[in-house]
């Protein structure tokens, strides 16, 4: 049997235990923490073969608000497309690449965010897009969606150069991490705006360089 003196001196221990248990399996959550940022920090960045590089990015063209709808390929009001000004924009564009305006080059590959499948957004990136691949004789391709730009990343990096990307604006600083480019002096969102260019430049091995390049396309671009 135990004597009480035994049973103060073992319940001694444990008390003076516990916090050591505690400080331990505390120490073990922060670690867990920094462990998970930092695995979700690396998620963020496309898998890059460190080649040279030439990213132009730009927001789909202007979209429906309370007083202008969105409008399809057949001019029925849709809230998923572009308005009329959007359209026209949409239209313009190719006078924007070929041949190219300063600052840019013609694109080898074009990209925009899918409007097709369980991850489908609006058609406005595509729509956008379209009648520039159409007079380059490019197929805009249509394989990633919003959600997946660390995806659309290693593609853009792995691929022919120069290429466009077709983008929602809130999502665009998501590529340019995934780029590797957010040291380059882009600004950190997308100003509210439907007439710029994002140009993201390297040779291989060297920084990003950014500039910014106006449209100039429709009445009213600044």
């Amino acid at each position: 049997m135990t004597s009480p003196l035994s049973r103060r001196t073992l319940l001694a221990g444990l008390t003076a235990a516990v916090p050591v248990l505690l400080t331990g399996c505390s120490s073990n959550a922060k670690d867990a923490k920094k462990a998970a940022k930092a695995a979700n920090a690396s998620a963020a960045r496309a898998s890059d073969p460190g080649g040279d590089a030439f990213v132009m990015i730009i927001r789909h063209g202007e979209k429906p608000d309370g007083s202008t709808p969105g409008l399809d390929e057949n001019g029925k009001h849709d809230g998923k497309s572009l308005t009329e000004r959007g359209w026209a924009r949409a239209k313009a564009l190719p006078k924007l690449f070929d041949p190219p305006a300063a600052g840019l080059r013609k694109p080898a590959r074009i990209y925009a965010a899918t409007d097709q499948g369980p991850l489908a957004g609006a058609h406005r990136m595509r729509q956008t897009v379209t009648p520039l691949g159409a007079a380059l004789g490019l197929q805009v391709d249509t394989t990633y969606a919003e959600s997946q730009e660390t995806e659309l990343a290693a593609a853009v990096l792995t691929g022919a150069q120069p290429v466009l990307v077709s983008w929602e604006h809130g999502r665009i600083p998501r590529i340019v991490e995934a780029l590797g480019a957010t040291g380059s002096g882009a600004p950190a969102v997308w100003p509210d705006r439907f007439d710029l260019v994002w140009v993201f430049s390297r040779t291989a091995g060297g920084p990003w360089t950014f500039q910014e390049v106006h449209q100039h396309l429709l009445d009213g671009d600044s």
